[in-house]
This record gives C-alpha cells, structure tokens and sequence, in this order.
C-alpha cells in the first residue's frame, strides 16, 4: 500500500542551494541500497551559564540562560546604526568564543550516520567534520539523539527514497532538494515520529564544487534547522511541525544562516566575504530588490508563523533574517536566538520570547531593526 505524508517534518524549503518548495510526496522504490557509513562522534563538555528572570505581561515568569562572556564586546539596539561597521565583528567573535567553549563533546550517545549514494562522487570530504562542528556549537540545548545526512545526486535518486525508507523514514523526502534533473539543494530537520532523529538530504551536483557556502557553512546551517526543531522533544507531539507554526520564516532562515556563515569559515574576512556574496547574489531580482525601511518593516509583519512557509517572499529569510539575526547576535550573544526558542518550546509565543529574551518588545525592536538592516543591505550593494 502506498503511503503519503506532508513533507513539514522537514524545513520549510530546500536551505543553502535550489530553491523549492515542500510537496506532497510518495514513499516508492525497492533499489539495492549502499551500507551506510555510521560514524560515533566524540564526547564534549558544557559552558557554564546564569539565569535571569524575567516577567512579561505581569503574568508569564521565564527563567533562560544568559550569555556569560562578561569582557565581550556587544551592542544595544539602539546603537546598531551607530556601530553598524562593529555588528557582524561582535557577533562573529561571539560565534568563535562559544564554539572554542564548545569544541569538545561529551554526549557520548548522540551518532552521526552518512549515507553516501553508490554513484554520487562527493566534491567535498568533510560532511561529517562540519556537522559535527555545528553539533557541538548548540551543545548546550536539547539536540537529537542522531543525526543522519543522506548525500546524493540525481541519478541516486531512487537509491536515497529507497534508502530513507529502510532506515524507517519517509523515503519521499529525498526529492526535496531536486528539480530539473538535477540534486542540488539540502533540506534538514527532525523526524515526525519518535524517536525523533534529525534528518538532513544534501543534493550533490558537481558544478555546485566552485561555491565555497557548500564547503561546511551549508552543513552547519541545515543541522542548526534540526537542533531548532529539537527545542520541541519533549514538549510536542509533532516537534517539527510545532516549531514551524511557533517561528516567524525570517527567523528560521536567519538563525540558520547566521550559524551556517560564522561557524563554516575560518577568518572573519571569509566571513565578510561570504556575508556579502550570500545577501547580495541570491535575492535582488524583482520583487525583492525593494530593501527601503518600509519594505523590511512589511517583510517583518507578514512572516507570520505558520503561514509564512507559503510567501513568496520566504527567500528574504536568508538576506533580511541573517542580517536581523546577526544584528541580535552582536546585541545578546551568539546563542541568544537558539535561547529564545527554547522558551518558545515553553508555550511562550515569539513575541513574548523576545522580550524575555531581549528586554524589548518586538513591536518596539523591528522598527529599529528594519531601518539597521535596509542600510546594510544598500551599503553592500553599493561596496
């Protein structure tokens, strides 16, 4: 008997390569399958953290973790405009502190599984090195139990639906990050059904090899899509979909691609490098070559969680969200986003999270980060 299922156990739309949306899909397909290469990643260690307690509305008391770097350098958010040439080195230096604190990991039970399709040839042979390094920089919160990454290209195809299918997944989410013949984007985040296993695809494509994102940034960001959803085990039936009606699009994007960026390069000029290239290069045709204050501040007030998913303008969460994102890294540390979900795993909605998170209300914050991100986004298009 066939099955169906709605793919919304995974991210949204194909992260970090072809875009593409969610479908309906079909699990099929009875090929030979390749043995799976399992890896057991190494053991790590924990940050100390302080709390602090927070009221919100007179009614709602939140106790979160707070950043304890008290010699590293942030901003307020009334001074991003003022500092704007400072944000992404304070929040880049933050993404480097805490993944030095973080480099060794203790969680000896956590597995990471490759499956690397029979005909795919890899460009790139540190997938698991960057994973890793993505799981241990998010130590700290709740994470899956594994993870497993499925890598293939397009003539693998029915080999990764049969493959996901054997492993006890949904084999039909393996044509999510393919079109047009070709295998090229990455989807990632945790199964529907317990136990809830984080699940990456990663379309492989040979003339993807010039493009330095796909080089361990994409890794990072699709794993950080997991440990988001994560937040929910143990708080939802549905992890995934929870945390895709808790979280604003521009967020979900924006949290992965600030990680992704920061933590796959190895200087913070790459990083300026790459900031540049991944606002400027992927989203400036019509309608979104608009980035005016106005236009952000719109962007900000139609990512509706839950609906979000469908706009067309869901594509800005990786130019306008990893700006917001950054900026709220420089301002509260490069963690302080993945905090806020863990409240919002809470019950809290994201308006309440934020303030806990942040001492101000959205609704004051976003003005201000619209007007900080349209000038960015103009002073690169214009460098």
């Amino acid at each position: 008997m066939k099955q169906t299922s709605l793919f919304f156990f995974l991210l949204f739309i194909t992260c970090g390569g072809a875009e593409s949306e969610s479908t309906v899909v079909q699990d099929s397909s009875n090929d030979t399958v390749q043995e799976s290469t399992t890896t057991i990643v190494n053991d790590t260690t924990t940050i100390t953290t302080q709390e602090t307690t927070t009221t919100i509305q007179n009614s709602t008391t939140t106790s979160i973790p707070k950043n304890t770097c008290y010699d590293c350098e942030y901003v307020t958010i009334t001074e991003l405009i003022s500092n704007i040439d400072n944000v992404p080195k304070y929040a880049w230096n933050d993404y480097q502190r805490i993944s030095k604190e973080n480099n060794i990991f203790e969680n000896d039970s956590f597995e990471i599984v490759l499956n690397i399709g029979p005909s795919t040839d890899l460009y790139f042979q540190d997938n698991e090195k960057y994973i890793q390094k993505g799981i241990s920089f998010w130590q700290n919160f709740n994470l899956p139990e594994k993870y497993y990454g499925f890598f293939y290209n397009f003539a693998d195809l029915d080999w990764a639906i049969s493959e996901l299918t054997t492993t006890g997944f949904e084999g039909g989410m393996a044509k999510a990050p393919c079109r047009d013949g070709i295998c090229s984007g990455a989807n990632s985040g945790i199964y529907q059904r317990p136990p809830h296993f984080g699940v990456g695809v990663f379309g492989v494509h040979s003339a993807d090899s010039a493009d330095t994102y796909r080089y361990g940034p994409l890794h990072i960001h699709e794993v950080t899509h997991s440990v988001v959803a994560s937040q929910w085990i143990g708080n939802a039936r549905n992890p995934q979909q929870s945390a895709n009606d808790a979280s604003p699009c521009w967020l979900n994007e924006g949290i992965a691609h600030a990680a992704g960026i920061s933590l796959g390069v190895e200087t913070f000029e790459e990083y300026l490098d790459m900031r540049l290239s991944q606002v400027t290069a992927r989203h400036i045709q019509p309608p979104f070559n608009d980035y005016s204050t106005p236009t952000v501040l719109d962007f900000y007030s139609k990512s509706i969680p839950g609906v979000c998913t469908k706009n067309p303008d869901y594509v800005l969460g990786y130019s306008i969200g990893y700006l917001t994102v950054e900026a709220m890294n420089a301002m509260s540390g490069a963690d302080s986003a993945m905090h806020m979900y863990s409240v919002m795993a809470s019950g809290i909605d994201f308006e309440q999270a934020f303030e806990i998170t942040y001492d101000i209300s959205w609704n004051d914050a976003k003005p201000i980060f619209a007007e900080y991100v349209s000038v960015v986004i103009s002073d690169l298009f214009n460098s």
